[in-house]
């Protein structure tokens, strides 16, 4: 491919990051209530409604929050990876926007569990890989009688997580513990077992799903998250390396049933996507 070819690409995918720039930009004037410079946010006006998102006015303050957290977590992400290309697999994100940019859209996720008929009515629910603690606080909203114990080993975000479940009053029914995966020790307690793939390598993934069918109580659930990518071959690769480079793996719905079902839970099988976000569940249940 010649130079020029290469840089014209390159040039016309810079759109796509001014363009999300400015979406950001304009969520952020919108939370805060600053204002810009009346050209300038004439101008910000402009690229949202040449993009498609011109309403958004119409969203609620939390989910202009969830938006703008994760277009600057893109961002950091993105902006991590140009300057440390050498470094290896794994999670060692340290940067809030990163952290709490998952975490807020982790919040869906307990929302669309609790949609399915066999997770209407959870009273016990592991959360691994809690992050900085807004999934578990969710999970104990939705479920008003369950009891949560989230898991992870990075410790910059359980220090987060500890400050945002002490701030929503929720210490009594959410739980943290430092503890990986591989090392959970519980036996027949929870009714669903919360697992993002996308977070965890395959060789962890692969020796805790043993942990976690155990953990389960008979008639339990686990449940596997995977990123759903359309046919799209460049958001098929960014997403994979996003995910790699993160430490996770990379699994399709059906590759996440295999895994359930090697691991001996039976009605295997998928939740309707209705989410926005491209975001796949695989439900297990414990035989019992």
């Amino acid at each position: 491919m010649a130079f020029e070819q290469v840089m014209g690409t390159v040039q016309g995918m810079g759109t796509t990051i001014d363009a999300l720039a400015a979406v950001g930009a304009e969520l952020s004037l919108k939370l805060s209530g600053a204002s810009a410079d009346p050209s300038i946010q004439s101008a910000l006006a402009r690229v949202t409604a040449a993009a498609g998102v011109s309403d958004l006015d119409d969203l609620a303050p939390p989910q202009q929050a969830m938006i703008l957290a994760m277009l600057r977590m893109f961002f950091a992400q993105a902006a991590d990876l140009l300057a440390e290309p050498e470094r290896g697999a794994g999670w060692t994100f340290t940067d809030p926007h990163v952290l709490d940019g998952y975490g807020r859209g982790s919040m869906m996720v307990p929302m669309r569990l609790a949609g399915a008929p066999e997770l209407a009515n959870v009273t016990s629910f592991l959360d691994v890989g809690a992050g900085v603690g807004l999934l578990a606080m969710s999970a104990a909203n939705v479920w008003p009688d369950a009891r949560v114990i989230g898991i992870d080993v990075w410790e910059p975000s359980l220090e987060r997580a500890r400050a945002n479940v002490g701030a929503a009053g929720l210490d009594e029914r959410i739980t943290l513990r430092k503890q990986d995966l591989v090392s959970l020790d519980d036996v027949d307690v929870f009714d669903c077992a919360w697992l993002p793939t996308f977070f965890l390598s395959e060789a962890v993934l692969g020796a805790g799903l043993a942990r976690v069918f155990r953990a389960v109580r008979p008639g339990g659930w686990v449940v596997l998250g995977v990123f759903l990518t359309p046919p799209d071959p460049l958001v098929q690769a960014t997403t994979a390396l996003r995910t790699i480079r993160g430490g996770g793996c990379v699994l399709d719905e059906e590759e996440a049933a295999k895994l359930l079902a090697d691991a001996g839970c039976v009605d295997v099988h998928p939740l309707e996507h209705t989410m926005p976000m491209p975001l796949g569940f695989v439900l297990g249940r414990r035989p019992g």
